[in-house]
């Protein structure tokens, strides 16, 4: 029986890297093992929503990201983390990004949407009243208004009112003929959401509108700084606690000073006891959005990140999200400050690889494991 491939995750670092280097530069001499692993049907590498943001957001001169990941994943993807909780697993057809049904838009609700945006364009064109806005705003009118439409609305992105689409897409005329009734739901959720989840085609749309809010600051900053801060308030906690030890240990030795044995001094002056922090009911929490046995991980990291001396980076929390596809792989790329602290980690053991010019080796060794 021919074993299945490893799954493997790059770290968004890799992309970065590979796609700064020069094609033969040392990093995509890594990458061509890589590639020949897959293509041998080693292994597979996937990406996720995780990989698309932080790489591809806000794009400066460039829109190639991701067809650079495209390239390397294929339809390979890691599903929205939510979304396993309710089943959805790698390769995932290749949807990366989360919705109702895997879809990230319906068809019901772009048509709602647009067809409000068109009624107000012609209200302002045309200047109906109320009674006749009214009337148009049934389905079957707005389908007929559109059908009789020999205006250009629709052909172009401002019609659109800043909504993310990319010229292709608009150019395409689906947007239009869905609108015109002249394309099935169906096949308008299809084509919209194949070009939404597709890394090179969702780049594009990135790069296009590059002077939106960066992606991870807007949908997860106010989440992240709840984290950063309640992790620094437990640091800060921890040293307090250590002064107070150093003021009641200094008061031991006023005692003794002034005459007290030092069997009673330590009675008067007996420390308080270190709390243990419990991130149990934290780690049931995330469990509930993303399922059973994902986020144990999170409570290690808290555990170890409420340590005063540990150097919190930011950087952290979009690693230790990503590490919830940890389970998925067999082989998991994170940098090395990742993998010291995850040393101790029983479930991730042996998965995690702190550097990248490691990987073929420990491919190497997980395909001999599997022959023996």
């Amino acid at each position: 029986m021919t074993p299945s491939p490893l799954i493997l995750y790059l770290d968004t670092q890799d992309y970065i890297r590979l796609f700064n280097e020069p094609d033969g530069g040392p990093a995509h001499a890594i990458l061509d093992q890589l590639l020949a692993f897959r293509d041998r049907g080693d292994i597979v590498i996937g990406y996720s929503w995780a990989i698309m943001l932080e790489f591809i957001t806000r794009p400066t001169d460039e829109f190639r990201r991701g067809q650079l990941v495209k390239d390397i994943c294929g339809r390979n993807a890691f599903p929205y983390f939510s979304d396993l909780k309710h089943g959805a697993r790698f390769p995932n057809n290749g949807i990366w990004i989360t919705g109702r049904d895997g879809k990230l838009m319906t068809a019901k609700w772009f048509r709602r949407q647009m067809e409000k945006q068109y009624l107000e364009t012609l209200t302002e064109q045309q200047g109906f009243n109320r009674a006749q806005r009214r009337r148009l705003k049934t389905p079957s009118a707005m389908r007929q208004l559109l059908r009789e439409n020999t205006s250009t609305w629709g052909t172009k992105r401002k019609d659109f009112k800043g909504f993310p689409l990319s010229d292709e897409l608009i150019e395409s005329g689906v947007l239009t003929r869905f609108l015109k009734g002249r394309c099935s739901d169906a096949e308008f959720e299809e084509r919209v959401n194949r070009w939404f989840s597709d890394p090179a085609e969702f780049s594009r749309i990135a790069y296009d509108y590059a002077d939106k809010p960066n992606l991870l600051d807007e949908f997860f900053g106010p989440s992240l700084n709840k984290m950063e801060a309640a992790l620094q308030q437990m640091q800060e906690a921890s040293r307090n606690f250590d002064d107070v030890g150093k003021t009641i240990r200094g008061q031991r030795q006023n005692l003794i000073a002034m005459g007290f044995d030092k069997r009673t001094a330590r009675r008067l002056t007996t420390p308080i006891q270190r709390p243990t922090l419990d991130p149990s009911g934290v780690v049931r929490k995330i469990e509930d959005h993303i399922g059973e046995g994902r986020a144990g991980h999170i409570g290690h990291y808290m555990l170890k990140a409420s340590q005063k001396n540990y150097s919190l980076k930011r950087s952290d929390f979009m690693d230790i999200m990503q590490m919830c596809y940890v389970p998925e792989c067999d082989l998991f790329r994170c940098d090395k400050a990742m993998a010291d602290l995850y040393r101790d980690y029983e479930p991730f053991a042996g998965k995690l690889v702190a550097k990248f010019t490691d990987l073929p080796a420990r491919i190497e060794a997980r395909l001999c494991d599997s022959c023996e």
